[in-house]
């Protein structure tokens, strides 16, 4: 699965994500928002 260019806010977002591309991607203000999460591929994101 591919996330491209998206917003994501809250406790654990995508938590336990698995074989994904998250390109351009800003994580809002949050605990853990890849926890669990495995074989992701992040390309020019941000965590504020």
């Amino acid at each position: 699965m591919e996330y491209k260019n998206k917003y994501f806010a809250g406790e654990r977002i995508l938590y336990g994500l698995t074989d994904a591309i998250l390109d351009g991607i800003t994580f809002g203000s949050a605990e853990s928002p890849l926890k669990e999460a495995k074989n992701i591929r992040l390309k020019n994101s941000i965590f504020k």
